[in-house]
């Protein structure tokens, strides 16, 4: 067990934004979720909901709960959150190894924490951020009688530029965007009245906080995280929520394009209370991923054990290599979803921080685990930048998988974006190709990217600027964990 998680968070707002006792907590919850009146469905793969008190928001919360009432799929949970009574930056993943609620305890997911402590520097683990935080410790008790037993990644926001929610956003998805994984992006909306500093209208309240709020919403669907950012910089609209809704809307652009995103709930606590001079906004939204809608596939089903067994596999073919024997490979039947399927990846080694060879191919021509294991073989032994991979080098050497979706055609090399497509560049019989990683990882802009990429097709550095075919694609890109 990783030792940087330990002790259980004690439920702190019991008897404040919900029951204290366990049978009228079961009680209340049930409640909402009945008068939802919705149906289970397996397509909705994240909810945003509000975290106030159950008085308040908890029929809005049931109205996208109820979608993922008794789902037997969903094993691990993400609750993105805000921290009220902390101040840092980035995001926090605690020191906890369980969170405690009146209907019982919820481990954390410790192996996924420490996964992502790993991929970026704005992943923390400081207890100070989930303490007294309500904004997490609401959602568990509609979880447990939703779902009964699951594990806990909480994820609690800082302070956040769109460009680290854009990298927060992808490092989570690498890592956690799977069927088997339900994210939950807790924020409440508008918070109106002098008592939040915010009074941008005194007539019409109601409507006009209905408008201001739609506006976002309409963001949020459209799934722009730029017209999100650039809406509440403009209205100054008061949504506590917007750092986690940020990295949903990243990682969805990340991992899930074709994910739809709807409004499920909205109301206001003036509804509730019958004063508008002091008034928060509630709203549910349900983001789901189904075969009909997903624009990649591979990105939506590759489950982190997936990664894993692909990743032993690439490592024992080139052992088997070293050691001079023939590889015995997995049957079909062992093998679970894509690793089974038509696939086309690269395989790249670093050794002691340096490339040490990368060999892939870029059309499905066999099934995926067959793929990455001749192409480890090729990166380590036939790679013509390096001499073949010694036994000695071996222990060294760290893997890396990139799993390609199908390349497409763009119209201008303006279409290509750096960080989320690879780019294949071809020109009188010459072509390169760059996997997703290379131009962040070297700090190129496009401009810069593609001078590189025609100097490596062995044309001149400007020769992309006119008469060149370009083609881009997405990745799945893992790797093995480093000691």
């Amino acid at each position: 067990m990783d030792t940087r998680f330990s002790g259980t968070r004690p439920a702190v707002v019991a008897g404040q934004f919900y029951p204290a006792g366990a049978e009228a907590l079961k009680k209340q919850v049930d409640a909402c979720l009945k008068r939802a009146a919705r149906a289970m469905d397996s397509t909705v793969r994240a909810v945003i909901v509000p975290h106030a008190g159950y008085t308040y928001s908890g029929d809005t919360a049931g109205r996208a709960y109820a979608l993922i009432q008794g789902r037997e799929d969903i094993r691990r949970v993400v609750i993105i959150h805000p921290s009220h009574r902390a101040g840092f930056e980035g995001v926090s993943l605690g020191g906890y190894a369980a969170f405690q609620t009146p209907l019982g305890g919820v481990p954390v997911d410790t192996a996924a924490c420490g996964r992502l402590l790993k991929a970026s520097a704005l992943f923390s683990s400081r207890n100070d951020a989930h303490a007294a935080e309500h904004s997490l410790e609401v959602q568990l008790p509609f979880l447990q009688r939703c779902l009964g037993d699951f594990s806990l990644v909480p994820v609690a926001c800082g302070f956040l530029t769109e460009e680290q929610a854009r990298e927060l956003g992808k490092a989570l998805a690498d890592s956690l965007w799977e069927p088997e994984t339900l994210w939950v992006i807790s924020g409440d909306f508008t918070h109106y009245g002098r008592g939040f500093g915010y009074v941008p209208f005194t007539a019409d309240v109601e409507n006009n906080l209905r408008d201001l709020d739609g506006g976002a919403i309409a963001k949020i669907t459209a799934k722009d995280l730029e017209g999100f950012t650039d809406y509440l910089d403009e209205t100054g609209a008061t949504i506590c929520g917007r750092g986690p809704i940020s990295i949903l809307l990243a990682a969805i652009a990340a991992a899930a394009p074709g994910a739809t995103c709807e409004k499920v709930a909205y109301t206001t606590s003036g509804r509730v209370t019958g004063d508008f001079t002091q008034c928060v906004s509630y709203a549910a939204l349900a983001v789901r991923v189904s075969p009909d809608n997903r624009e990649n596939e591979g990105k939506e089903m590759m489950t982190h054990s997936e990664k894993k067994q692909l990743l032993d596999l690439a490592r024992s073919a080139i052992a088997a290599k070293l050691a001079g024997d023939k590889m015995t490979l997995p049957t079909r039947e062992t093998l679970t979803g894509m690793l089974k399927e038509p696939g086309a990846a690269f395989v790249t080694l670093h050794a002691r921080g340096r490339l040490r060879g990368c060999i892939g191919t870029i059309l499905p021509q066999e099934d995926l685990y067959v793929n990455v294991v001749e192409n480890a073989v090729n990166a380590a032994f036939h790679d013509p930048r390096f001499l073949p991979l010694t036994k000695d080098e071996f222990k060294d050497v760290h893997i890396e998988i990139s799993v390609l979706t199908p390349p497409g055609k763009i119209e201008s090399w303006k279409d290509f974006e750096v960080g989320r497509h690879g780019i294949i560049l071809s020109k009188r019989g010459r072509r390169a190709v760059f996997l997703p990683q290379v131009a962040p990882e070297q700090g190129w802009d496009a401009e810069t990217t593609l001078t590189h990429l025609a100097l490596k097709a062995g044309l001149s550095a400007d020769d992309w600027r006119a008469g060149a075919e370009f083609h881009v694609f997405e990745a799945i890109v893992f790797h093995e964990e480093e000691d």
